[in-house]
């Protein structure tokens, strides 16, 4: 029965009129009791056809469909249930309703016998009134056609689709979860759940060695939560480990919509109230023990991967053995592979030890020793034929139908290069092998090609390093070679110096190794030495605490209240020198007394921040003097791999494009640089994925750069470091919805990116490519690309403003002399005493043949990567101008190097390099000055030294380090002093600092502008023996008022050393060093204006007491105490020393006035200055 209805124009008397009208006529619906009736399924009835018509008009607000994804999905089942009924006779319509005349159940109100509908536990109604209301015209008037609109009978017929739609979902989430079920009873650790929890009850730790692929690290987990456990906390040594376990426990615990299983990682966490199971790094649990050192908010810690040794690991394993005797509540579980079971045993008194066999298939080793004349001298290049015989042997071995890939281990990048370049042209000829390079060097997108298949009949071959040994997994592995090398990061004390050196592997690394071909199937390990050679490699590899620098946990440590390191319980202890050298380096960097050891308010203050010593003091002075934007920047670069791609660091067009963000100034400089032209391109809307390929950069490093930089901008605030003095820029109600729209397509992106991240990406021959990392053809690639490509872009978005971030990058950009100057020096802050200092011959040398040397290593050069080696003229030392001693070179302008890293490889290089004023950054951070007895000869940290050509200039520069040096020292302590305190609004908008910030400020970077003239040079070790002057003293009589005049050398303040120097090169007499030191000169004080009598010394001496005096006055109205409430005595004894000689004589003591009634330090004169003024 059809309804027809005849348009016509019609005169309304008011739009109120026409709008009811229009509103009647939009909502007019067919009567219920006249349906369209339908006595048969049609099986040409197109659902589809209808999808938008009935996904608006029934489904858009259901529950039951609570996402696209959902909907998506429900149609894609309606397609096929379309297709099921055209395969299928037309045949008379059933009743789709359950039959009601079926006897039922009193108590549940179900059929007695079988009824599969009852199999679901919802049940779906239709709303008869809803059904009236389906409009017959849509919003703009046209009518909706009534083969669009669905019957009583195709409306019942929709509703069993939905519920055949459910009832198909729910056997295949049953059919999951009884799969789940399956594996997980069938992995090997399964057996042993009844044992560890007994064990468990019984013991407070329990050690689990379980070999590769027992299931350790995800059932574990799953056992502890099932058994009642509900604070639990797994460490894992990799942040990409922890999530990834942490979405594969929520899986198999069904806790993937619910938040009990969370992590935490460096840039992320998932973690709440409810969270029962959380993953997190080694080091986000030390930080928790600083701020509970009982860690009482854990119940049960899970250390996995104990056998590996990182540093943090080890140190972890002394706190628990420690904790426990505490806690007895506390149970612990540690998880190792079954290698070197019995230290960690023994280490826990003989902790029960419950082992669990991994899940390998055979493994057949082959020994195929490398010949003598076919191994790499040092300076030769890797020989490729051993490779290349092994892929001939599996090519003429094992038909190309058999499935099974190749797995290379080889020492680093440079073995990478010379056996890929053999292994392409074999594999070009005889288009049976794709070959992928593995390298933590390499882009992101090269490193995912690995997991790729490779097409019928073709074998994929990864070269990779050890990453591929423990950290990744490649499915599909069969064949191994394994050349027994490795490339190791170790630390040279005496050096000061990180060494990338090859080994030998141990003989656990290669069982790890062999390993890798036994996962899927039976395997093939291919060792390219003898079984001699490999019962000669050590057992086991040797742990990261005795080979890396061990400045952070020492200082971590003696945060925690171990005042001796040396005693710490550690599972191995590392070298007592290595413990040695890095507390003098802690000394140096300030962070602890000369003294005792003891925390000073710096090294307090970076003992809480999660970050290296040298970037905590260049985070610390970036927010004394008010330079936090670039400075956070820069240290979130200095932190992370360089983004730009080594590979194509000598390509001609690369650097013609990165040339214009290369800095003079230095390596930082230049990230800075390419961070804010990245941002600027990103505020564009421009592709940045394409404007960083064109440069060699690898943007997710940029990525990383923004994460760490937000971190590192919240710890401050957190610390109340960061002070904004703009309050934070409310959302607009647009700008909330804009902000929404964008979470929304976020979390669309997302499941997108899952779900193509899941289909299987195939590789082609022409992957086969080293320097193709940013170039596929294949679709899905590219689309998982882009795809992942905005996900990145959203996220960025939804943290950053970027509007603030273009600002502050323009801001860089348009930077003054001044402004770099004094971002230098915070950077130099954190880096000193990391310098170098040119080679006096370099100007007679080629670019390449440069050197350089530091304190501890000579003949140095810069790394490849650094902006230097492209304008390598930046860095000659200036020529001299005296005609008569070209080695004597004065001028003002002469440079240092401030590096970040010093790394030898096949040489030593420097790293991440800076120029910086000589003698201004030697006199600002030095730990030692010592001069001769005019100021004209100056030792700095007794290895560079300082000549200026008069005596009144050399102590006018002494005169403002004094200044510069007490002042900055005042100015830090008086703002990790308010870091303790809760500043109010008004004190937060002006700090009482502000003031002399901004003095001082000007005032070093006028003194980096100074252009007094100096000669500097290397002092050799074997000098120190005749630098010195002799130790003679000329004793005299003491007067009745213990008045003591020393002729000797005199330490001015703990840096500052007075005439301990001889003042020429030449042997000079007794009597001309004498007369120099003790003659006296009548001097008018700048800063209390009197006129004394002085000699240099205690002229210097009165001068750095007196600016003392002037920084702490009342004079200045900052330092008012009702402003500031400064103690000033406190900041005076903190910042003053005692004057001692070299005999431990003092040039001010403590000198007692009965008439004061107070206790003075004072030099001779001012004490017979002090008691003229009582007699006057």
């Amino acid at each position: 029965m059809s309804h027809t209805k005849k348009h016509k124009r019609h005169h309304y008397n008011s739009d109120d009129e026409r709008n009811e009208d229009e509103h009647r006529k939009y909502h007019r619906s067919k009567p219920i009791d006249q349906p369209i009736e339908e006595p048969i399924i049609d099986p040409s009835f197109d659902w589809l056809a209808r999808r938008d018509y009935i996904t608006e008009t029934y489904l858009i607000d259901s529950p039951m469909f609570s996402s696209p994804k959902d909907l998506e999905d429900f149609w894609k089942f309606v397609q096929k249930y379309q297709l099921f009924q055209q395969r299928r006779k037309t045949q008379p319509s059933k009743s789709i309703s359950t039959n009601t005349d079926q006897q039922r159940s009193n108590i549940l109100n179900i059929p007695i016998n079988y009824d599969k509908k009852y199999r679901l536990n919802i049940s779906i109604t239709i709303n008869k009134s809803l059904i009236n209301n389906v409009p017959r015209y849509d919003m703009t008037g046209e009518k909706i056609l009534d083969h669009y609109r669905l019957s009583s009978v195709r409306l019942a017929e929709f509703k069993s689709i939905i519920e055949y739609y459910f009832d198909f979902n729910q056997k295949e989430k049953f059919k999951r979860i009884h799969k789940l079920r399956q594996d997980q009873n069938n992995l090997p650790i399964a057996n042993h759940r009844r044992e560890i929890l007994e064990e468990l009850k019984i013991h407070q730790v329990i050690l689990i060695a379980g070999d590769t692929g027992c299931g350790k690290s995800t059932q574990i987990p799953r056992f502890l939560l099932e058994a009642g456990f509900d604070k639990i906390a797994c460490t894992q040594p990799r942040r990409i480990a922890c999530i990834s376990l942490a979405k594969r426990v929520s899986y198999e615990t069904l806790n993937e919509y619910d938040n009990q299983v969370g992590y935490q990682v460096r840039f992320e966490k998932t973690r709440v109230k409810s969270t029962r199971i959380i993953f997190m790094t080694e080091g986000i649990l030390l930080r928790q023990l600083q701020t509970d050192s009982s860690l009482s908010d854990y119940d049960i810690l899970v250390i996995d991967e104990v056998h590996e040794r990182h540093l943090f690991t080890d140190f972890i394993l002394g706190i628990i053995k420690c904790l426990i005797t505490q806690r007895k509540d506390l149970k612990v579980i540690l998880m190792s592979a079954t290698i070197n079971i019995e230290l960690f045993s023994n280490y826990f008194e003989n902790c029960p030890v419950v082992k669990v066999p991994g899940r390998l298939y055979k493994i057949q080793v082959n020994y195929h020793p490398i010949k003598v004349e076919e191994s790499a001298g040092k300076t030769s290049k890797i020989d490729a034929k051993p490779y290349l015989r092994i892929l001939e042997q599996i090519d003429n071995k094992y038909p190309s139908t058999d499935r099974g890939d190749m797995l290379i281990f080889l020492s680093g990048m440079a073995e990478i290069q010379g056996v890929m370049e053999a292994v392409q042209s074999y594999a070009q000829e005889n288009r049976r092998w794709i070959v992928l390079p593995l390298h933590s060097a390499l882009s992101l997108e090269e490193q995912d090609k690995v997991f790729d298949m490779p097409p019928e009949s073709v074998r994929k071959c990864v070269i990779s390093t050890n990453i591929a040994e423990t950290s990744v997994t490649i499915d599909g592995m069969r064949f191994i070679i394994d050349s027994g090398k490795v490339k190791e990061m170790s630390y040279d004390g005496k050096y000061k110096m990180q060494r990338l050196q090859e080994f030998n592997i141990s003989r656990a690394s290669a069982e790890q190794r062999k390993g890798r071909a036994g996962r899927t199937g039976p395997g093939v390990c291919y060792r390219l030495y003898s079984e001699h050679d490999y019962l000669s490699f050590q057992e086991y590899s040797t742990p990261e605490i005795r080979r890396v620098p061990l400045d952070s946990l020492m200082l971590q440590m003696i945060s925690m209240g171990l005042k001796d390191p040396r005693k710490f319980p550690f599972v191995e202890p590392p070298d007592m020198t290595a413990i040695d050298s890095a507390l003098l380096r802690l000394q140096e960097q300030a962070a602890l007394s000369t003294i005792d050891c003891s925390l000073t308010s710096i090294g307090s203050m970076l003992a809480r921040l999660p970050v290296d010593v040298s970037i905590g003091k260049m985070l610390i002075f970036a927010c004394i003097f008010q330079y936090v934007n670039p400075i956070l920047i820069m240290a979130s670069a200095l932190s992370i791999q360089s983004p730009f791609l080594s590979f194509l660091q000598c390509d001609p067009d690369t650097i013609t494009r990165r040339r214009p963000m290369m800095s003079n100034h230095g390596d930082p400089f230049t990230l800075l640089n390419l961070f804010d032209e990245w941002i600027y391109v990103k505020s564009e809307g421009q592709n940045t994925r394409t404007w960083c390929k064109r440069r060699g950069v690898e943007e997710q490093r940029l990525y990383d750069i923004t994460k760490l930089r937000r971190q590192f901008q919240e710890i401050l605030r957190d610390y109340n470091m960061e002070i904004d003095y703009q309050q934070t820029k409310r959302r607009t109600t647009l700008e909330k919805r804009e902000h929404w729209k964008k979470k929304q397509q976020l979390k669309d992106l997302r499941s997108e990116h899952d779900k193509e991240s899941k289909q299987r990406k195939f590789l082609k021959l022409e992957d086969s490519s080293l320097n193709d990392s940013m170039t596929d053809d294949d679709n899905l690639t590219k689309q998982v690309m882009k795809t992942t490509d905005k996900i990145r872009d959203i996220e960025f978005r939804l943290i950053n403003d970027v509007s603030a971030l273009k600002e502050m990058s323009t801001d860089s950009q348009n930077y003054r002399s001044k402004d770099i100057n004094m971002l230098t020096l915070i950077l130099c802050s954190g880096l000193y005493p990391q310098v170098a200092i040119a080679d006096e011959f370099n100007n007679y040398k080629r670019d390449c043949d440069q050197f350089f040397h530091t304190k501890t290593k000579q003949f140095v050069v810069l790394h490849p990567t650094s902006v230097f080696t492209y304008d390598p003229d930046n860095l000659l030392p200036p020529t001299s101008t005296n005609s008569n001693n070209k080695k004597i070179v004065f001028s003002n302008q002469h440079e240092l190097l401030v590096y970040v890293t010093l790394l030898e490889t096949n040489k030593p290089y420097i790293m991440n390099v800076m120029r910086t004023p000589a003698m201004q950054t030697l006199f600002l951070y030095a730990s030692t000055l010592e001069t001769n007895n005019d100021f004209t000869r100056i030792l700095c940290d007794q290895w560079l030294e300082i000549k200026f050509e008069n005596s009144e200039t050399a102590q006018s520069i002494i005169s403002s380090i004094l200044l510069l040096r007490n002042a900055r020292d005042l100015l830090l302590q008086m703002t990790l002093q308010d870091l303790n305190k809760s500043l109010d609004i008004e004190l937060m908008s002006k700090p009482r600092t502000y003031e002399l910030q901004h003095l001082l400020s000007k005032k070093m970077t006028d003194f980096l502008e100074n252009s007094c003239l100096y000669a500097i040079r290397r002092v050799l070790p074997a000098e120190l023996d005749t630098i010195y002057r002799a130790n003679i003293q000329e004793n005299q009589d003491n007067n009745d008022d213990d008045i003591i005049v020393n002729k000797e050398s005199t330490k001015i303040n703990e840096y500052l050393t007075y005439n301990c120097l001889r003042s020429n090169d030449d042997q000079e007499s007794f009597w001309s060093e004498y007369a120099g030191s003790t003659m006296q000169k009548h001097w008018i004080c700048p800063y209390c204006n009197e006129d004394i009598l002085v000699t240099v010394a205690e002229r210097v001496a009165h001068e750095n007491q007196c600016q003392l005096n002037s920084l702490c006055n009342n004079e200045n109205p900052i330092f008012k105490s009702t402003q500031s409430n400064i103690n000033k005595t406190n900041i005076l004894s903190n910042l003053t020393t005692t004057t001692t000689t070299t005999s431990s004589i003092p040039l001010t003591q403590d000198y007692y006035c009965d008439i004061c009634e107070q206790t003075f330090k004072l030099t001779s004169i001012e004490i017979l200055r002090h008691r003229g003024t009582h007699q006057t």
